[in-house]
């Protein structure tokens, strides 16, 4: 508790020291307290001197106050005050002074010391707060904190040290409660600029980030944050551009003018919510383009095309079913095309008499829908005209055989089945036409002139022997001969002719003329 004075003319107490909070010490004179002290530290051109000469003061004053001032204050001598005269005139007995007990001093300077404690913890947060400069984010509690410690220097002059020590303890708990409020400070001032970001105020965003960076040098999202800020000018008009061009549905325009803010600044936060809504814009404006795009090759039966729309609207959105509806179309339509194209392709195989290219076509057509009758039966037809085709043609391919009775027999069976056919087409007309002279003429036998030398004996292959002559005529059916001679003591001879309707009557001459002797045989 404060000590209170037992009279008022007692003059055995300690006196009030000349203690200033912030002053100058050295002059011995009292500086008076409150807000006149400060008016130092607040003038500009103190400059950043003004927390190393208040810092320094207040310590030097802090020294004088208590171990300096005690040693060299002397006690007042105490004058001896006359007592009150007795009746008659004679002095009274003089009343001796009262000493201040022992308990009373302790308790001063317990209490001197708990302030010097208290004014300790005032100084050192008074130097954390002028580091982070706090005149500029928080001067006016600042200086009403720094105000309570000043007029508590009055109060100690007094000797009230009680209530300069609560006057002390409120100042320390102002500078504590500055010192306490930087983390929410930073938040706010983070927040504050983090907003101006968000809505395009460059000068709002380096406000904040800046105090944010004087509270707290190198914070690092202070530090981001002023670096954004500073972009800010080149990042928002690429933005503003994107907004209203997808306001205006030029939406290609607006990914363009968005993904360019977003360069310079990836945290652009209104960027960043608009982008995913154009590129889902254009998502579906390419999807009903593409889906769009099939139906209208599909009505032009461009079916290819329409496959390869409806493929793109599926890439675009996998989960929608209508792609795949659109591409079943498509290929319906792609095999309807192709069974159409093979149907007229057939078609014209058969009508240039093409039965082989017809079968194939007709083949494939039943490989594709084996329910498809008409090509069942094309099939079957071609495969009946091209094996009657083959037949023709190898019969026709050598006439000269035509002359067996065998062969002879089996073309006018084929060239039946072709007249069966009545059938006007060129090819067959041809072929039957064909065929039916070359059976006539192969009846016809052509006279043959063969020579020989009267010595040769002259034999046919399945005609007969004809003997030795010199030259005779025989009579003989078109088709290929074998004549051979034979001579006793002569080498045989083979002689091959052609009787050929077509050409003139062969001269075939056979005779041994190489004699066989004993060089030979050996």
């Amino acid at each position: 508790m404060q000590h209170r004075d037992s009279s008022s003319e007692d003059q055995s107490f300690i006196q009030p020291a000349d203690f200033s909070f912030g002053g100058d010490s050295s002059t011995g004179d009292a500086v008076k307290p409150g807000p006149q002290s400060s008016t130092t530290d607040k003038n500009p051109s103190s400059g950043k001197l003004i927390p190393i000469l208040l810092g320094s003061g207040m310590l030097a004053a802090l020294v004088g106050v208590f171990w300096v001032l005690p040693q060299v204050v002397e006690k007042p001598t105490v004058a001896r005050v006359a007592g009150p005269v007795q009746d008659g005139g004679a002095p009274a007995t003089p009343v001796k002074k009262i000493q201040e007990s022992p308990y009373s001093q302790a308790e001063i300077t317990a209490q001197r010391r708990e302030v010097q404690q208290v004014l300790q913890e005032i100084l050192q947060l008074q130097e954390e707060l002028l580091e982070r400069k706090v005149e500029t984010w928080a001067a006016e509690e600042y200086f009403a904190a720094r105000t309570l410690a000043e007029e508590a220097d009055g109060i100690y002059r007094q000797r009230k040290f009680m209530q300069a020590l609560e006057q002390y303890r409120q100042a320390l708990a102002g500078m504590q409660q500055l010192r306490d409020s930087i983390p929410q400070r930073i938040e706010q001032h983070l927040a504050e600029g983090n907003s101006a970001l968000d809505s395009g105020d460059a000068k709002a965003a380096n406000k904040a980030f800046d105090l944010v960076l004087t509270i707290s040098e190198e914070h690092p999202r202070g530090v981001k944050g002023k670096a954004r800020a500073e972009v800010l000018p080149e990042v928002w008009p690429h933005f503003t551009a994107g907004k209203e061009a997808f306001a205006e549905n030029a939406l290609d325009t607006a990914k363009a003018e968005l993904e360019k803010a977003l360069e310079l600044d990836g945290d652009t936060a209104p960027a960043k919510t608009l982008l995913p809504q154009v590129n889902a814009a254009i998502l579906e404006r390419d999807y009903s383009e593409a889906m769009s795009a099939g139906y209208a090759a599909i009505a032009k039966g461009e079916y290819d095309n329409a496959k390869s729309f409806f493929v793109k609207a599926r890439k675009l959105k996998p989960d929608a079913s209508d792609p795949g509806v659109g591409i079943a179309q498509a290929e319906n339509g792609i095999a309807q095309a192709r069974i159409d194209r093979l149907f007229a392709s057939a078609a014209d195989n058969e009508q240039q008499e093409q039965w082989h290219k017809a079968v194939e076509k007709y083949g494939k057509l039943v490989a594709e829908d084996s329910s498809l009758v008409e090509a069942i039966t094309g099939k079957a037809r071609s495969q009946a005209r091209a094996k009657l085709d083959d037949q023709l043609q190898d019969l026709l391919g050598d006439p000269l055989l035509l002359g067996q009775s065998k062969r002879n027999q089996y073309a006018r069976k084929v060239l039946a089945e072709a007249r069966a056919l009545n059938a006007s087409t060129p090819r067959l007309q041809g072929q039957i036409e064909q065929l039916e002279t070359a059976l006539t003429k192969s009846l016809i036998p052509i006279t043959v002139l063969l020579q020989s030398d009267a010595s040769t004996h002259v034999t046919i292959y399945h005609v007969g022997k004809l003997g030795n002559f010199s030259e005779r005529e025989i009579a003989l059916k078109p088709g290929r001969y074998t004549a051979v001679g034979t001579r006793h003591g002569y080498r045989d001879v083979r002689q091959e002719f052609v009787v050929d309707p077509s050409s003139e009557s062969p001269v075939v001459t056979i005779e041994c003329a190489e004699k066989i002797n004993s060089a030979n045989k050996s």
